[in-house]
């Protein structure tokens, strides 16, 4: 996949990140418990409300690679939290390229920002495609490697993406396998921008929908996991923003969209 500008391969060590508290997810869980901030509140809700209409007559949820266990704040069902690090919110410890999870017996997997993190991420939706039962949905949000997000990475040197790699090849590594906070931000770009392709190795996995979202919205939440100092902004400025962020990605998608909301289901 060629870009004009900031293609091919970015990577950053760890100690050049300019970003605070890289992989503290339980510093970020306390600082958010403790004090909602309006930024990153407003970007949550963004993340995680619209897949209420997806599960809400679903029985056996899951999610893969929680993290923080933000989710659990705005989704509204019982599901279970599961992550590859151990924590006191996590349900069950697991690898989300070999999930111990009994063939056909989940009707939704839910993971946000957590597939640009796998080391194969082409494995994962071949457990999807296992452990699902017949109609079950993936519901993903992740990372787009827009050309601001590519700048805004390449300024804080936060995260790297590489479009050199074969997100499909399981012979070949996309992350570090041994760092679960190793990174290629183009791996979501690399799946789901063909979505015929996707198609094509995954047969029983359709792509139902693959919307891209999340502009200056994500800047001005201060960051997730890793932090930067933001002002608070009011829900209604936030607001504004939002609908700005609207426009700038329908007119220029490959430059303003940095993020994406994905549904896949499993085909009988």
């Amino acid at each position: 996949m060629k870009k004009l500008f900031l293609g091919g391969t970015h990577f950053f060590p760890h100690e050049a990140n300019r970003m605070k508290k890289e992989g503290d997810v339980s510093t970020a869980r306390e600082l958010f418990i403790k004090d909602r901030k309006n930024n990153l509140d407003f970007l949550l809700r963004k993340r995680f409300n619209w897949m209420n209409e997806y599960i809400k007559s679903t029985k056996d949820i899951i999610e893969i690679g929680a993290g923080a266990g933000f989710s659990k704040f705005y989704i509204k069902k019982n599901y279970i939290l599961s992550d590859v690090l151990d924590n006191p919110w996590i349900d069950l410890k697991i690898d989300a390229l070999k999930m111990d999870i009994k063939d056909a017996s989940i009707d939704a997997i839910i993971t946000s920002h957590s597939i640009h993190h796998f080391s194969k991420p082409s494995l994962f939706f071949k457990e999807c495609e296992r452990v699902l039962r017949p109609n079950g949905i993936i519901l993903i949000q992740e990372i787009n490697t827009s050309l601001m997000m590519r700048f805004l990475l390449k300024t804080m040197r936060h995260e790297g993406w590489s479009y050199d790699v074969d997100v499909y090849d399981e012979t070949k590594i996309a992350n570090d396998p041994e760092d679960p906070w190793s990174a290629n931000c183009a791996i979501p770009e690399l799946l789901f921008q063909d979505e015929d392709l996707f198609h094509e190795k995954f047969k029983s996995l359709k792509i139902i929908l693959n919307t891209k979202v999340e502009g200056f919205i994500l800047p001005l939440s201060g960051g997730v996991i890793s932090k930067i100092n933001i002002p608070e902004l009011p829900y209604w400025v936030l607001n504004i923003v939002s609908i700005l962020d609207k426009f700038l990605i329908c007119i220029a998608p490959q430059i303003f969209s940095m993020g994406r909301s994905i549904v896949i289901k499993k085909q009988n």
